[in-house]
């Protein structure tokens, strides 16, 4: 799917206290062989015991508007990324009243994982749909409760809380939309359906005792299709590209999923190595590693960047971006910034 004049304009992250592998569950340090969890290459994971995933997305959204020079009522569309939000039943209608405006609409999308790269795309068709709509956000969030999640460090990875946001405008944005790709491969849905555990506890999934090894060729599969798909669309060849942004799933999973034609590169090439820091945080992934990204400097105009994110159930969504002006964050100079972050501090509870 090519795109015309649609553009990222802003990007925000909220990422709560970093922890060693070891401290979310109390456990002591391991001196044995190395766990699934380090062979993974994680090395720690974002841990929030104060904060939920809505107030965590709140705060990285006044993030994205400040960065983005938007305010809330110029806000067509918010689209929210979630899974499994146990502190808010209406995460959207939280977000909205924090971040929108009276003509903002805001909706929850579950896509797992894929959530961030999936919402991306919903916001881009908002603002191809509506001439009149001058922009869209993007936020998730996620909090992974150790009692429930905590055992995932079984499958090789660790889960990590945070809030990420992106704000999409119509042509005036550093990040050019140059084309998008999605596929689903829904004969593994049942790998992710909840179970009770044989003691009655906790809701497992298939896929967390089976893990992904075995589902390799069909992951490797989609994701190859995705990725040739905007490289064909747009003629550009993976030399041109000069960041990659994946979810942040595990080393040896993504040297697998990418080391292939048409990319052949190994985890370490991409922002991978500051996601093994913040642990798997579900749909934050490629947003939160777009927000690093932006921010660091070293982007240049004419620069391209590939996202590419898949999640449970399974769904893949891949996006090149170009970069047409520098996207690091100036400090805010104009009084309508400074109130935008006020108005948010002064309701983000």
């Amino acid at each position: 799917m090519l795109w015309q004049d649609i553009t990222i304009a802003g990007t925000g992250a909220w990422i709560p206290p970093i922890r060693q592998k070891h401290e979310p569950w109390d456990k002591p340090v391991d001196t044995g062989p190395p766990s699934l969890v380090a062979l993974n290459g994680f090395t720690s994971a974002a841990v929030s015991t104060d904060s939920s995933p809505s107030q965590m997305a709140a705060r990285a959204g006044l993030k994205a508007l400040r960065h983005a020079d938007v305010t809330g009522a110029d806000l067509s569309l918010l689209v929210h990324a979630t899974f499994q939000d146990e502190d808010h039943y209406a995460p959207s209608a939280y977000l909205l009243r924090v971040l929108g405006g009276p003509d903002t609409h805001a909706f929850e999308l579950g896509a797992a994982s894929d959530g961030g790269g999936a919402a991306l795309v919903t916001a881009a068709e908002h603002l191809t749909a509506r001439p009149a709509a001058q922009a869209a956000m993007v936020t998730a969030g996620v909090r992974f409760r150790p009692e429930r999640w905590g055992h995932v460090a079984e499958m090789g990875h660790l889960a990590g809380d945070a809030g990420a946001a992106v704000v999409l405008t119509r042509g005036t944005g550093f990040a050019r939309l140059m084309a998008t790709a999605q596929a689903a491969q829904p004969q593994l849905e049942v790998l992710t359906r909840a179970r009770t555990a044989a003691d009655g506890s906790g809701r497992p999934l298939l896929v967390q005792e089976t893990g992904l090894m075995p589902h390799l060729d069909t992951l490797r599969k989609s994701t190859r299709h995705c990725v040739e798909t905007v490289l064909d669309e747009t003629g550009v060849r993976p030399q041109g590209i000069a960041r990659v942004v994946p979810i942040a799933i595990g080393a040896e999973v993504l040297d697998l999923l990418l080391g292939d034609a048409p990319l052949g590169l190994r985890a370490a090439d991409t922002s991978w190595t500051f996601g093994r820091h913040l642990g798997h945080a579900g749909p934050c992934d490629v947003l939160l590693a777009l927000d690093r990204e932006f921010r660091s400097g070293s982007l240049r105009a004419g620069d391209r960047v590939l996202v590419v994110s898949f999640g449970l159930g399974f769904r893949w969504t891949t996006a090149l971006l170009e970069i047409t002006r520098d996207p690091a964050l100036r400090d805010p100079a104009t009084g309508e910034r400074e109130s935008v972050a006020r108005r948010g501090s002064e309701v983000l509870s």
